[in-house]
């Protein structure tokens, strides 16, 4: 079976179990007016780096709501540059970062991966399928997307 064959039944059956999963979820949909952030996430890997010992994710973060945040539960997946797996981690990445954005705020961090890592990159990686699982606001307020269905706008 060819590459880019299995490329297209990956994405079918992303497109497949996002149509489950939005079915099993209560049909719950969400505009896009009505999503509280903008979220890109770049994978990188430079020597020096002070966050990170093997490479990282740069994470560029809008806090579109009214409130500010106090904590998020961060997920993605890591793909090689022929769109398969990561075989050097586990490909889902989910992690909950305690940071505070104010409301508006716009927010650069980088995120370490060494703890993921099994071995060292040869290329750099595609971050796909980013998006928050789980915002908890000061107020002590939640807003959720625990499937990422938002995440393929």
């Amino acid at each position: 079976m060819s590459k880019s064959m299995k490329k297209s039944i990956r994405h079918l059956f992303r497109y497949f179990l996002i149509i489950v999963l939005f079915l099993i979820s209560g049909c719950k949909t969400y505009s896009l007016d009505s999503v509280p952030y903008v979220m890109t996430g770049e994978f990188v890997m430079e020597e020096n780096a002070a966050e990170y010992s093997i490479c990282g994710v740069d994470i560029f973060l809008i806090n579109k709501s009214e409130k500010a945040m106090k904590k998020i539960n961060l997920v993605f997946f890591l793909f090689d540059q022929d769109g398969e797996p990561a075989y050097e981690c586990r490909s889902k990445i989910s992690l909950e970062i305690e940071r505070k954005i104010s409301a508006g705020e716009k927010s650069t961090f980088c995120i370490s991966l060494d703890n993921f890592m099994n071995s060292v990159p040869s290329e750099l990686l595609m971050v796909d399928y980013l998006y928050l699982a789980k915002i908890e606001y000061e107020d002590g307020t939640c807003w959720e997307d625990p499937y990422g269905l938002i995440a393929f706008k």
